[in-house]
């Protein structure tokens, strides 16, 4: 048999890949072993990979809520399905069976999108080649290109600036529409043309020469540059203003050019309760053009996506994700329900995992931290460390910090410099008395310095923790959350600096008032937002599991306890047999 790097550079959908990135494919995929009748995939089971068959046969077969087979196909060596399911997690759509003894390969959606991500120049070259009959002859299906596309506009500006998750696509995005901006700039542009017109028409009456040359020419060029700066601002107010959805969240991101603040409100999709649309005249419902109040169980209450084009997207695009995300719950819990059984009744698992020699499994060799490395890790603004990710003020903070006692240090040497000149005194005179100020200087300097790297935020996996120390170990001050008690997280840039140096603070609301918690001064706001939602993912998912653990655990002994009891005839029927009723 053909080594797995080799199988994988076969393939259609990996043809174009180069060796390099066939490798790191085939450290992410893993091979397991079935028998004849192994059940591969169950329907209705979360469908979240690529499967690959490498040996043997697997039929796949549809059965509705009659039990009638609805549709059926088999696969041979070589063939794959579940393209799509890389980028978009779906319910399974068949029950597949293994035939024979094979063996079958499969990808994590998770590990792929990961994979992507760090190997950036791989996603174009996926793009499906057809023939003439307009065959696939390399890349991906159509379905799967189609989500392909919510990868790259993940590079897009909207989606950029709220800062997206490797595993998360965008569904949906737009601005304001260009009808509202059109009627933001109606009346600049008219008083522009309007201006132009008067000028136009008053210019051969306007003083040839002397002041009122000047006077005339200035008094116009101010009026329409004072018009350009009014038409500019209205569509760099408009231009900056986004609505995205993605497959895990709503973001509105409102920024206000008047005071040059950015807010970036986010919101999980399973939290959305209702969807309203509102087109509130004649005009609107012309144009196509409203609001999407979307009602939800976040602290944020109500989000609007209000004056954008055809709203109905906005309900449809969240009613379809509410729909997956249900569908996918019942498919976790169905398959975790189906473990815990087979885990009680010491079932067989119909998959056994397969290590590949030929691909490279060893840890990484530790190596000594270097001394630059020691230094990012001590002053870089974040830190992850053994699942925990530590943050500290921007730099700005610290530059304001340490402004007084540097340019105290400059005042010191030039005063120094400028005393010795002046009485013509040798400097060794004053070295007391200089080195009395500049080591006092300098220790309020350190102080600063320290005051400021001390002054941490921390996430972990349970909680989000505010570090108010001192430096030197001359006290501490510490505020915390749960990960369980956040009600919703808010980024922000309240400012001109703040936009400029992209930094700003993140509001943490919790189920408690007095427990908010605000990471002030903070770099990259909407990165560390993005942060901690996914943390909250995580930590919510845990606490499904283990909640469900318990009565999964309890469901199982109850079926044991009625196989028994089945097993003896101690269960009478509840139903009277067919041929009573003449049948």
């Amino acid at each position: 048999m053909t080594s797995r790097l080799d199988f994988l550079a076969q393939l259609p959908i990996f043809q174009t890949l180069t060796y390099e990135e066939i490798e790191a494919l085939a450290g992410i995929s893993q091979e397991y072993a079935f028998e004849n009748d192994a059940i591969i995939a169950y329907q209705r089971d979360v469908a979240d990979s690529l499967y690959i068959l490498r040996s043997g046969r697997l039929f796949a077969k549809t059965v509705d809520e009659q039990g009638i087979t609805r549709g059926s196909r088999s696969y041979l060596p070589g063939d794959y399905f579940g393209e799509r399911w890389l980028f978009a997690p779906d319910a399974q759509p068949a029950t597949v069976l293994g035939k024979g003894n094979g063996r079958v390969l499969i990808i994590k959606g998770s590990d792929f999108l990961q994979f992507l991500d760090e190997n950036k120049q791989v996603l174009p070259n996926l793009e499906p080649v057809y023939d003439q009959s307009d065959n696939i002859l390399s890349g991906l299906s159509e379905e799967a290109w189609q989500e392909v596309q919510k990868i790259r506009a993940k590079g897009d500006r909207k989606s950029s600036a709220i800062s997206l998750l490797p595993d998360e696509l965008v569904e949906y995005q737009s601005r304001r529409s260009r009808y509202n901006l059109l009627l933001r700039l109606l009346l600049p542009g008219s008083l522009i043309v309007l201006a132009l017109m008067l000028i136009y028409v008053f210019l051969p009456t306007m003083p040839t020469g002397g002041m009122g040359l000047l006077v005339s020419f200035g008094g116009s060029a101010l009026i329409l540059f004072v018009l350009l700066l009014w038409l500019g601002f209205n569509y760099l107010d408009w231009r900056n203003d986004y609505f995205v959805i993605t497959n895990k969240h709503l973001v509105h991101r409102e920024f206000n050019l008047r005071t040059f603040r950015t807010d970036v409100v986010k919101i999980s999709i399973d939290k959305v309760q209702s969807v309203e649309i509102d087109k509130p005249n004649l005009l609107t419902n012309l144009f196509n053009i409203g609001t999407a109040r979307i009602t939800t169980a976040a602290q944020a209450g109500t989000v609007y996506f209000d004056n954008i084009d055809d709203p109905t997207l906005v309900r449809d695009t969240l009613n379809r994700l509410s729909e997956r995300v249900k569908a996918l719950d019942a498919g976790r819990e169905q398959a975790v329900m189906r473990e815990s059984v087979e885990k009680h009744f010491q079932a067989k698992r119909p998959l056994q995992v397969i290590e590949d020699e030929d691909v490279e499994t060893s840890a990484p060799v530790k190596q000594g931290e270097s001394f630059s490395q020691r230094l990012r890790r001590r002053y870089k603004w974040r830190v992850e460390e053994n699942g925990v990710i530590t943050y500290r003020k921007h730099l700005f903070v610290l530059l304001r910090n340490i402004a007084w006692p540097l340019g105290l240090l400059l005042f010191i040497s030039l005063g120094l410099f400028a005393v010795t000149k002046a009485f013509m005194i040798p400097i060794n005179q004053f070295w007391p008395i200089a080195l009395l100020l500049i080591t006092g200087d300098l220790a309020w300097l350190v102080w600063n310095v320290e005051d400021w790297r001390n002054d941490t935020f921390q996430l972990t996996d349970r909680l989000v923790i505010d570090i108010d120390r001192r430096p030197f170990g001359f006290g501490e001050s510490r505020k915390q959350a749960a990960l369980s008690n956040i009600q919703n997280v808010n980024a922000s840039r309240p400012g001109l600096l703040q936009t400029i140096f992209n930094f700003g603070m993140v509001s943490i609301e919790t189920a408690g008032a007095e427990s908010d918690i605000t990471f002030e001064d903070i770099p990259q706001p909407s990165v560390i937002q993005s942060d901690i939602f996914k943390r909250l993912d995580e930590f919510q998912q845990k606490q499904r599991v283990k909640e469900g653990a318990q009565r999964r655990k309890e469901y199982a002994v109850l079926l044991d306890v009625y196989k028994q009891a089945m097993e003896q005839g101690r269960i009478p029927r509840r139903t009277p047999p067919p041929n009573e009723f003449g049948l």
